[in-house]
């Protein structure tokens, strides 16, 4: 490299780090801080100002609700005053043992200690023997369609009653049977009479994190994407949306003189069926070059490639080099798969998967240190720099 390039690389890699270590590009991440703080008190504001009086006692305040792992659905809601319940206790809460109003009154009820693990698709142990049947559940609804899913009821310490359900989403992984689409939640309770009290579910959907990690909406067996969300009412709502493909990492194995990833496909129609192997496109980011290499197939997974890069003859020793890899479309077209790791529940993934460092010699004998890392999006990256000495 000359010296005036390599001047002015050194120059755009200095502003470059001093332009995000600047204050000022603090400021639209503080702003937008803010700004979610302020519309999540407004939003509760409005739910507790207006909507639950607007109820007039026919609708649960949601305290949380979330999607955790792609596929189960955490919630609890706390009931209106008055509400009838049938059950050993006249409140409605789920109190267990030989004397209900006596010092055993907090015994072990629906919240003991399999609340913490419940089975969705298993009866409601709202009794003390545990077989009797729900007297909550949670309620699917979609245009005509109302599904059905068991919930806890549950004694708060303040004297209130909650209703409390860890519910399994998708059939064809145990669980209910949500299709696509739009659900609206609501809450079904037996009263002890022929017709069930009906609640609405109002609140503030899913909450905000602030840590490392975040709510994982797609769920990793079927790929669908869960999402809860509130209607215009203030009803919660939850949206399931069809699977796309991606393309994710499973190892990158290291060499001397290159790397080989591994990685799955996943998504509609992506299960090989003898057809021609996916071409992976090895694109430079600065010099915007392409280089294609095609996929050979694992055998224990119908999902699974591996895609071998000789880095060694492949890199430019004259320059750092970052390289990213994309799946290129098949006959039906659509676009590229960025190879990564979509799958996780991480803010910034660049910050968390830190694969090791390894060398490369190069064709002219330079040795190259490749650093694996993944960006804010989780797509995987080959950052190639050369070494100025020629020791590994």
């Amino acid at each position: 490299m000359t010296a005036p390039r390599h001047a002015l690389s050194v120059i755009k890699k200095s502003a470059g780090i001093a332009l995000r270590r600047s204050p000022a590009m603090k400021v639209g991440a503080s702003v937008r801080r803010r700004a979610a703080a302020g519309l999540a008190s407004g939003r509760s504001t409005l739910v507790d100002s207006v909507l639950m009086p607007a109820a007039q006692g026919s609708a649960a305040r949601v305290q949380y609700a979330a999607v955790l792992d792609g596929h189960t659905l955490n919630l609890r809601a706390l009931l209106p005053a008055g509400v009838p319940v049938a059950g050993p206790d006249a409140s409605g809460a789920d109190v267990s043992g030989p004397d209900a109003s006596g010092p055993d009154a907090s015994a072990p009820d629906a919240s003991g200690p399999d609340a913490s693990a419940p089975d969705a698709s298993a009866p409601d142990a709202s009794g003390p023997d545990g077989d009797a049947p729900a007297r909550a559940h949670v309620l699917f609804i979609s245009g005509g369609t109302r599904i059905r899913a068991a919930a806890r009821l549950h004694r708060e310490r303040d004297g209130q009653t909650s209703v409390q359900a860890t519910v399994l989403l998708g059939e064809d992984i145990g669980g209910v049977p949500v299709t696509l689409g739009r659900w609206t939640l609501g809450l079904e309770l037996d009263s002890g009479s022929p017709a069930p009290v009906r609640l609405q579910l109002i609140g503030d959907g899913a909450p905000a994190y602030g840590g490392p990690t975040r709510p994982l909406d797609t769920c990793v067996r079927t790929g669908r994407r869960h999402r809860l969300g509130l209607t215009p009412a203030g009803r919660l709502r939850l949206t399931i949306a069809p699977a796309v493909a991606r393309a994710e990492v499973l190892r990158v194995n290291r060499a001397f003189t290159g790397t080989s990833v591994l990685f799955a496909v996943y998504g509609p129609d992506t299960a090989r069926d003898g057809a021609t192997p996916p071409i992976v496109e090895l694109v430079e980011q600065q010099r915007r070059t392409v280089l294609r290499h095609t996929a050979e197939p694992l055998p224990a997974d119908a999902t699974a490639w591996r895609v071998t890069l000789p880095l060694g003859r492949l890199l430019d020793t004259s320059a750092r080099q970052t390289w990213s890899l994309r799946v290129v479309p098949g006959p039906r077209g659509g676009k590229p798969l960025e190879i990564g790791r979509h799958g996780h529940d991480l803010r910034s993934p660049r910050k968390v998967l830190t694969p090791p460092k390894f060398t490369v010699r190069a064709q002219d004998g330079t040795f190259v240190e490749v650093k694996p890392q993944y960006t804010r999006r989780g797509a995987l990256q080959l950052v190639c720099t050369p070494r100025k000495s020629g020791t590994p």
